[in-house]
Formats: structure tokens, C-alpha cells, sequence
């Protein structure tokens, strides 16, 4: 029985209508809560921008992030080529965005970098970039540690000339899968809802490892502190 409940799950037409409820469920919570942003004056200036740019957000918050997809851009994903990745695929679709199926371009200071085709989407993801495709990229790593940014997305922005601006979204209600890396939230409906957009980061073409690390940990710290910033947001 467990054989065929989990060759279920793995079933395309099933992954599709759980996405699917997924989505439902997500416009139900957005439009059930009371919203603030915060940071709106950046998210217009890269909407209003003819360019491209980076979304970067912690992993735990993805199931939200179509509410932070900006109107006028056209997005790409960087979805893990796993199976697990394949209920996110069907999200992102189903939210608007290209995926590109590949993760690992790049791992925490201390870590060295895995491969998982990182190469094939590093530079699918360049050239969406520079055909005018907004990246949405998750800036921490599986297995973790949580809260905690690679260095691949620095390394992108650096060579695409992309800006990165981070983005956090919370809700008043919250529930969390506690055994998973990155204690991933599930959003629950009414009360507040915060969306937190970050300055822009931009990285110089010129940066060489140190300056790479300086930026990375610039974007740990800023996801932080608007993660900070809308958690006591939602306490008033």
C-alpha cells in the first residue's frame, strides 16, 4: 500500500492538482489577510526598470513568492533537477515562471560547490537574464543550514550585472514542517500579512572571492534583518 501511495505521488497528474491546491490555498490566505509592505519604493523602481533583475528569498518562504512576482517582468526559476523538485516545477508553472532545472551553482563559505547541472542552469539562467528574464533564486542551499546564503547567486549577479533584491514575506499565521532543513512554512489565513523588499544589491563585475564573500554575507544580512523587520511588523 505504501509502494503505491508513494508511486501515486510521484504521478505527473497528481503533482499537478496538489500544485494546483497549492495555489488555491495561497490566494485564499493573500486574500484573507491584511497586507503591509514594506520597501515598496524598490520594488517600483525595478518594476519601472526596462532591465532585468534578481528575486532572492530563503528557501522556507518560496510558497509565497508568486505574490512578490513584479507586474510587467517575466520570471525564470532555478528548480533542483531532482525528483523532489518536481512539485516545485509544477508551482512555478502554474505561477507564470520558466524553470530551469538545475541547482548547486554555488554553496555556503564553507562548503564546497556540488554540481546537480549547476553548470547548464548557471548559464540558462545568465541568458535569461540578459534576454530581459527576471531570476528567482532561493538564497539558501539544501540541506542547509538555514538563513545561511550561497555564494552562487553573487556569483550570478556579478557576471550578469543583475541587481539582487531580497525579499521576505510573512504571515500572522504560520505553521512550520519542523523535520525539514529549513523548518518550511506553511502560510494559514487571516491576520497580517508583511511583504519586505530589500534594497537592490549590486555586485561590481570586478569582484574578485573576498569581495564575492562580502556581498554574499551583505545578502545573508539584509534577508535577515527584513525577516527581523517583518516579524515585528506582524506582533503590532
Amino acid at each position: 500500500m505504501k509502494k503505491v501511495f508513494k508511486e501515486l505521488l510521484q504521478s505527473r497528474a497528481v503533482i499537478y492538482v496538489i500544485a494546483f491546491l497549492m495555489k488555491i490555498w495561497i490566494s485564499f490566505v493573500v486574500l484573507s489577510c491584511r497586507k503591509t509592505v514594506i520597501g515598496k519604493e524598490h520594488a517600483e523602481a525595478m518594476r519601472n526598470a526596462e532591465d532585468s533583475y534578481i528575486k532572492a528569498m530563503w528557501h522556507r518562504n518560496i510558497l509565497m513568492a508568486p505574490l512578490s512576482m513584479l507586474k510587467k517582468k517575466s520570471y525564470a526559476s532555478l528548480i533542483t533537477p531532482h525528483k523532489d523538485g518536481e512539485l516545485a516545477v509544477a508551482y512555478a508553472i502554474l505561477a507564470g515562471c520558466k524553470v530551469i532545472r538545475g541547482s548547486g551553482t554555488g554553496s555556503s563559505h564553507d562548503k564546497k560547490p556540488k554540481n546537480k547541472k549547476g553548470a547548464v542552469a548557471f548559464r540558462t539562467l545568465l541568458r535569461y537574464l540578459n534576454n530581459g528574464t527576471c531570476g528567482f533564486i532561493n538564497a539558501d542551499i539544501p540541506p542547509g543550514p538555514k538563513f545561511e546564503c550561497g555564494r552562487g547567486i553573487i556569483a550570478i549577479a556579478r557576471l550578469s550585472q543583475k541587481p539582487i533584491m531580497p525579499t521576505v514575506i510573512r504571515t500572522q499565521n504560520e505553521a512550520y514542517i519542523k523535520k525539514s532543513w529549513d523548518q518550511f512554512i506553511i502560510h494559514k489565513p487571516f491576520g497580517k500579512l508583511v511583504i519586505a523588499y530589500g534594497k537592490p544589491i549590486y555586485v561590481p563585475k570586478d569582484a574578485d572571492d573576498e569581495m564575492i564573500e562580502t556581498y554574499r554575507l551583505k545578502l545573508e544580512k539584509n534577508l535577515n534583518e527584513l525577516h527581523e523587520k517583518a516579524e515585528n511588523l506582524l506582533k503590532v
